[in-house]
């Protein structure tokens, strides 16, 4: 197998680096790779609007795409995989709207909650997709961890941003990680239809508000 056609993996350390700068599937790649790399990607998100989780075969997504199919395997190996890959563009996008614009709100717990509930009302806008997406993210194995890692420090930094520090204390950290755990754990009610969106944002207010009391705000 030439060096061309080897599986192209990003690496756990500077996933976010290499999506940031146009660079997946990782820094070596040529041209071609790169553009078939964001088909498949494309691929599997739309076929996830289409018809929610079941709908993303590899077969399906390598027939969208147009490449073989053993060229999905060699990008990813799953499709939970390759789902995480696309949540995690998602909230970069997310995230960089956010980047230069001043965050409403007088405390951090009121600026997180601004963001949050930007990004949550995102969720109806196109539920198949974000229920496969957060179908995916539960089910994710370790063939995704440097997908997880980045998408942890993704939020990490989001939030960061938001409460206004460059550079995070252990009790804010631990504070952020907190969110993080029951915004998932919340997304992951709503796709299983147990709760509405505003109900997401309502255990997210309390978490915001009961976490961020002892931080002063």
């Amino acid at each position: 197998m030439s060096s061309a056609e080897e599986p192209l993996t990003a690496g756990r350390d500077g996933l976010l680096s290499l999506l940031r700068n146009g660079q997946l599937p990782s820094r070596g790649a040529k041209a071609p790779q790169r553009e078939r790399y964001q088909r498949i990607v494309a691929a599997a998100m739309e076929l996830a609007s289409e018809g929610g989780y079941d709908a993303v075969q590899m077969r399906a997504i390598a027939d969208r795409a147009g490449v073989a199919l053993g060229t999905v395997y060699r990008y990813f190996p799953s499709k939970n995989h390759m789902l995480v890959m696309g949540l995690l563009m998602v909230f970069e996008g997310m995230r960089s709207r956010f980047e230069d614009v001043a965050i409403p709100g007088d405390t951090p717990s009121e600026r997180i909650l601004f963001v949050l509930r930007k990004n949550t009302e995102v969720l109806e806008k196109d539920r198949p997709r974000y229920e496969a997406l957060v179908r995916a993210f539960m089910f994710a194995d370790a063939s995704a961890s440097a997908e997880l890692d980045a998408f942890g420090a993704l939020m990490t930094e989001m939030f960061a941003k938001t409460i206004g520090v460059d550079q995070i204390s252990d009790d804010q950290l631990n504070a952020i990680r907190v969110i993080g755990d029951v915004w998932m754990s919340s997304l992951v009610s709503w796709v299983a239809g147990r709760i509405s969106v505003d109900e997401v944002m309502a255990h997210l207010g309390l978490a915001v508000r009961l976490v961020f009391r002892r931080l002063g705000g």
